[in-house]
């Protein structure tokens, strides 16, 4: 069973944040859905054929603040999607916030990536992929 069904983030600077995430979301092949004049999102919404999608959503707020106690973590296919979310994410306006690595505190072959977005948004890429 899938946890979540979707979800938004809310930023400040729509404009800025398009660039990064169209940039992060490329990286990790993950499809444009959605981009209107307040939001953007990424990825494919369920429905009643099919419900084993996932959405995300960025959302303009003049109240948007990022907060240290929150990330977001995207799956990816393989530890090369979880390097280039990396490069790409720091060439757009993220912040390096952890270099590729194992993190066997989690598991044997937790490979992930960390940075902050452009608004310093706290987010991690994901690949459990085992290497042979």
């Amino acid at each position: 069973m899938f946890v979540l069904d979707h979800v938004s983030i809310t930023v400040r600077d729509l404009a800025r944040a398009r660039a990064f995430y169209d940039a992060i979301m490329a990286a990790l092949g993950v499809h444009k859905t959605h981009d209107g004049s307040g939001s953007i999102g990424y990825g494919t919404r369920s429905d009643p054929v099919d419900e084993s999608h996932t959405y995300f959503a960025v959302v303009a707020s003049a109240a948007a603040k990022p907060d240290d106690a929150r990330h977001w973590c995207f799956k990816a296919p393989s530890r090369e999607r979880v390097d280039e979310f990396h490069r790409i994410g720091t060439l757009h306006g993220g912040l390096d916030d952890g270099a590729p690595a194992l993190h066997p505190e989690f598991h044997a072959s937790y490979y992930a990536a960390f940075l902050r977005d452009p608004e310093g948004n706290r987010l991690e890429v994901v690949s459990h992929q085992i290497r042979k």
